[in-house]
């Protein structure tokens, strides 16, 4: 994908988290932070004061809290999106007139077909 570079100011503290986190999850510091700034961007104008001021005002608890929330909302989101996919999924392999037994049996095969996969 073709994109800009773009530059920032940060703290010591925030480059060596970027840092360290872009080893652990095995990319760049620069996609860390193009991924952060397009977080950033889609949020409404209103939640991006919010955040700036939770930043310069709030204490350390307060700011955890919030981002604890955030993620909470971001792992419901993306649960919710992993099963809608799976149930249509599943509904293509599953026969129209199928029993239970046969809806059982199809599960029991992903699950094994799943676990020989991995190893």
């Amino acid at each position: 994908m073709a994109g800009k570079t773009l530059s920032a100011y940060v703290s010591e503290e925030v480059a060596d988290s970027v840092v360290l986190e872009a080893r652990r999850e095995d990319r760049s510091p620069a996609q860390i932070a193009g991924l952060a700034l397009r977080f950033f961007i889609s949020l409404p104008r209103d939640a991006r004061a919010s955040l700036t001021s939770l930043y310069n005002l709030g204490t350390q608890d307060e700011c955890r809290q919030a981002v604890n929330e955030v993620a909470r909302a971001l792992n419901i989101a993306e649960f919710e999106m992993t099963c809608r996919r799976m149930g249509a999924s599943a509904s293509n392999l599953a026969p129209q007139n199928g029993s239970e037994d046969d809806v059982d049996q199809i599960a029991v095969d992903l699950t094994r077909s799943a676990l020989k996969r991995r190893g």
